[in-house]
């Protein structure tokens, strides 16, 4: 396949009643690929095709029966990391029977197989918007205090308008991270965005924190998961959903 053409989507994903004109991507680098490997099931259990995305000097090559594409660059953080957060977006617009795009970072997953209908309703940025008050600003700050993280549940327009107004974003110095840039990009170009009702983001590496999102699953229905780096946090919070759904068994679903 010559660089620059997109890969045809021939699997045995594809887009049915379940999610419909949904595109599913996941984004990571070669370092993330057993996470990607771990939650794969449950980013193919919405019936869409899955795109993989990594960097060009840290690719992911393989994934089972998927897409894998390649563009960027390698870097955590900085303006490496903020172009090629551009680039993947623009590269998901080549694929132009989708009209919506489930995008996730190596950590997060939608535990739901169906995304709730409600979401499609409102054609905004839909992510995990937490608070950035952690951090000390300076008095001329004028951004909202705010990270926007994954997943992102976007239309193709938000797509758009987001490769739009990135280069016209400056980097900020002291939280050069995605999910600020997301935040940034969506206020600069006046894009709709709201906060999943039915998401939680928090760390998972030690028990306490891991205790907060399984609670969250179990109790409260939060499917929109964000950030889950290992196969024990994964096992923990799928048991939680399938617990939550016994519990509501016969219930209006979230």
């Amino acid at each position: 396949m010559r660089r620059g053409l997109t890969p045809p989507l021939q699997n045995k994903f594809m887009p049915d009643k379940l999610n419909p004109k949904t595109l599913v991507t996941v984004h990571g680098y070669a370092g993330d690929r057993h996470q990607i490997k771990n939650m794969l099931r449950y980013y193919e259990h919405h019936g869409c095709p899955v795109v993989i995305f990594s960097p060009e000097d840290s690719p992911i090559h393989a994934m089972g029966p998927h897409i894998c594409r390649v563009g960027g660059k390698r870097a955590y953080i900085g303006p490496l990391s903020l172009e090629r957060q551009r680039i993947h977006l623009q590269m998901m617009l080549e694929y132009k029977e989708f009209d919506w795009f489930l995008c996730n970072d190596s950590d997060s997953v939608c535990v739901a197989s169906k995304i709730p209908t409600k979401l499609f309703q409102e054609r905004v940025l839909w992510s995990n918007e937490v608070s950035d008050e952690m951090h000390v600003r300076k008095p001329d700050y004028t951004w909202p205090r705010l990270a926007f993280q994954p997943p992102y549940l976007m239309p193709r327009e938000v797509v758009q308008a987001l490769v739009d107004i990135a280069p016209t974003v400056a980097v900020d110095s002291q939280t050069p991270f995605i999910d600020w840039c997301m935040m940034s990009w969506a206020i600069a170009g006046n894009i709709p965005h709201k906060n999943f009702p039915n998401g939680i983001s928090c760390p998972t590496s030690d028990e306490h924190c891991l205790g907060v999102m399984v609670h969250h699953v179990e109790r409260q229905g939060k499917i929109m998961c964000h950030s889950i780096k290992t196969a024990r946090a994964l096992t923990r919070v799928l048991n939680a959903r399938m617990k939550f759904n016994r519990l509501n068994h016969g219930k209006n679903r979230l």
